[in-house]
């Protein structure tokens, strides 16, 4: 059993970062962004000036790259590469449409995948991505997949990119989460997929506090039914022995 490990995962816009956040806060837990990290391979192809759609240059490329993620309590996930701190560079709109061609690379998700377990090791972790609860952590405590739909989350991302100063419109968003929803689902490697045993929450119409308040009771509920489950094996072993 995998200690304190709950996977949050969900297509773009479903509000997994704001909502894994919260939760990692009210229960003490640290945060992992899994798509930061993808978000950061793709700048750092991008800026290397190769072709994208080249998948043996993109696995060429990410072997040079130098990756950090600082997992900071209450508060984003710190993304640097080669010592730079990229945190906001990685959330452009450019990076969002090119993230693909990336994250479809087997070579790719295999070191990030790695990465990302060294990461769990330690347990006590809230992590959110696509691919967490499937493939990533199989054996997590709790596995919850949100999910809204597209209309709800282009908006969300479209008020986003607005607030941060970034030109755009709300048929470019929807046209480009409409896009990405059908690249990761149709993705054969780590594609987003809901685990067989996870929990689906509609966010649609949900706060991100109502919605990480579901979570955090289901997690102390799953907690609360492991450690009974620890005393009564305990007590079974003492009466064995007596």
């Amino acid at each position: 059993m995998s200690q304190n490990i709950i996977t949050i995962d969900g297509p773009s816009g479903a509000g997994k970062s704001t909502i894994t956040r919260l939760v990692a806060s009210r229960l003490g837990l640290r945060y992992l962004d899994t798509g930061a990290m993808y978000r950061a391979a793709t700048l750092h192809c991008m800026r290397a000036g190769i072709k994208l759609d080249d998948p043996k240059a993109v696995a060429g490329t990410i072997k040079s790259l130098n990756l950090d993620i600082e997992l900071v309590k209450d508060g984003p996930v710190k993304v640097r590469i080669g010592g730079q701190d990229v945190t906001d560079k990685i959330r452009t709109p450019e990076v969002t449409r090119n993230i693909h061609y990336v994250a479809d690379i087997m070579e790719v998700r295999d070191w990030l995948v790695a990465m990302q377990r060294k990461i769990g090791q330690q347990g006590d972790l809230v992590t959110e991505g696509r691919d967490q609860g499937t493939l990533v952590f199989p054996h997590a405590d709790l596995k919850v997949y949100l999910y809204a739909t597209h209309e709800v989350r282009a908006r969300r991302r479209f008020e986003e990119l607005r607030q941060r100063g970034l030109e755009t419109t709300f048929d470019e968003v929807l046209k480009d989460v409409t896009q990405r929803d059908h690249l990761d689902m149709s993705r054969e490697h780590g594609g987003l997929r809901k685990a067989l045993d996870a929990v689906e929450l509609d966010t649609s119409t949900l706060t991100p506090d109502q919605v990480a308040e579901s979570i955090v009771k289901l997690a102390k509920s799953r907690l609360a039914m492991r450690t009974r489950k620890i005393d009564k094996d305990k007590l079974g072993l003492d009466q064995h022995k007596a």
